[in-house]
């Protein structure tokens, strides 16, 4: 038996998630309906080595580059 189920494990659901865990002390589970985790920030290295935004450029790319 669960405590809270969040739906999808983007960045809010995932803090959420481990908030609810850790500071509640709460069983919580995730589900997502895409095969990975990050929601729209999601990115990846192609074959050739070349980092590749999946949804597109986002701000948390911008800040890694620095």
């Amino acid at each position: 038996m669960y405590d809270y189920l969040i739906v999808g494990a983007g960045f809010s659901g995932c803090v959420l998630a481990e908030r609810i865990a850790t500071q509640l002390d709460k069983k919580v589970p995730i589900v997502e309906r895409r095969n990975h985790i990050g929601g729209n920030s999601y990115y990846y290295y192609h074959n050739g080595g070349i980092l590749v935004h999946k949804y597109g450029p986002n701000i948390f790319q911008l800040i890694q580059k620095r």
